[in-house]
């Protein structure tokens, strides 16, 4: 289905077309001067010693497991509520991944909840920044410290985002991003780790090229995970706006929040930011009472040309889950609720407010207030 409106995307201006334009220029495709640059002014922004530049955020997320040997046996503790790529890696890595259910007010793991399921195979904890506002790190670290496990951050929509003047990928062991066009910041495809520890950079940094510290010498079993450099040189131009898009898309959150309260006060629920937190907001989830209405506001909005998302139907009822780990409807409810009551509206960053407004209008009317 074609949409007038897309629920995201980039903001792509003649800068950043001109510093892919140069690397072609230059002949500078793969893995040279552009992903350098790229990964010291994008640890510099996350405030950590080392950026890792990669292919993907999912690529990002194995790196960090691989790193710590995380294989076989091994356990690791996240989130139902989050796109498939977070559990997938601890599969594709041979340990098995440990759901813990949401808190329904940020849709962040539940830390409370976390201590019960660390068993003696539990290697990590490895909550997702939902929406691009960071977990209750504070207390995953609290936690970890006590019962000496690693945390990894999936900040795969949080660049940028902070706790208690934090930036997300700072926070944990190391962190995960993603460079997705519907993320806030985009290289096309591509992804980022960060973290402060030499011995994971040094080993990310070998594995992402086949294991090969130099050519055709392989000291790991590795992967080919490098970004190019046309997709680093775009992130070059993309970063240096990051900060405007981020302001830019509290103000357009914030529209939204008070037209939806004007119009829809009690039918319908806006995100809410902990105190202590920037938000990205890389998403606009909201919730309604039920799922009935959900599907009526989607089912409008996308005969109308309006995309709309569901983020995210929960992993572990998804069906390769459900044979893997032989988990059921009922397991997680907080995060099943969630899915079905919840949706993601439009949100990039030139969006126009006459749009938001159009599209509250329509959830009013479809709902009958």
């Amino acid at each position: 289905m074609s949409f007038d409106i897309r629920v995201g995307g980039p903001v792509i201006d003649e800068n950043d077309i001109q510093s892919v334009v140069e690397t072609l220029r230059q002949g500078r495709l793969s893995g040279g001067i552009f992903a350098e640059k790229f990964e010291k002014e994008f640890a510099e922004f996350t405030g950590v010693k080392h950026a890792i530049s990669v292919n993907s955020a999912t690529a990002a997320l194995q790196l960090m497991l691989a790193t710590n040997d995380i294989g076989v046996g091994d356990e690791v503790i996240t989130t139902p509520y989050t796109f498939a790529a977070t559990a997938n890696v601890i599969i594709l890595q041979g340990a098995k991944p440990i759901f813990v259910d949401i808190e329904s007010n940020y849709y962040n793991i539940d830390s409370t909840k976390i201590e019960e399921k660390i068993t003696e195979n539990t290697k990590a904890i490895m909550p997702i920044h939902y929406g691009g506002q960071t977990s209750q790190m504070d207390e995953i670290n609290k936690i970890a410290k006590k019962f000496n496990l690693l945390t990894f951050e999936d900040a795969a929509p949080a660049a940028g985002a902070k706790l208690n003047n934090k930036k997300a990928g700072s926070i944990g062991d190391a962190g995960a991003f993603s460079f997705f066009p519907d993320k806030n910041m985009t290289t096309g495809e591509g992804g980022m780790l960060t973290t402060d520890s030499d011995h994971i950079a040094e080993r990310a940094r070998i594995m992402k090229k086949h294991g090969a510290p130099s050519r055709y010498h392989h000291t790991e079993i590795g992967w080919n995970f490098k970004m190019p450099d046309m997709n680093a040189a775009l992130g070059i131009s993309q970063l240096k706006k990051l900060p405007n898009i981020i302001k830019k898309k509290n103000e357009l959150a914030k529209y939204y929040h008070d037209i939806f309260a004007d119009k829809l006060r009690g039918v319908v629920e806006t995100p809410k930011t902990m105190k202590s937190c920037y938000h990205t907001f890389n998403i606009y989830n909201i919730k309604f009472e039920n799922e009935i209405q959900r599907n009526k506001v989607k089912k409008h909005l996308e005969e109308n040309k309006i995309e709309t998302r569901i983020c995210f139907p929960p992993v572990h009822l998804q069906p390769i889950y459900s044979k893997l780990m032989n988990l059921k409807e009922g397991s997680f409810p907080i995060s099943e609720k969630s899915s079905k009551n919840t949706l993601c509206l439009p949100m990039y960053a030139n969006i126009s407010n006459q749009t938001q407004d159009n599209i509250v209008n329509r959830v009013k009317n479809i709902l009958g207030n």
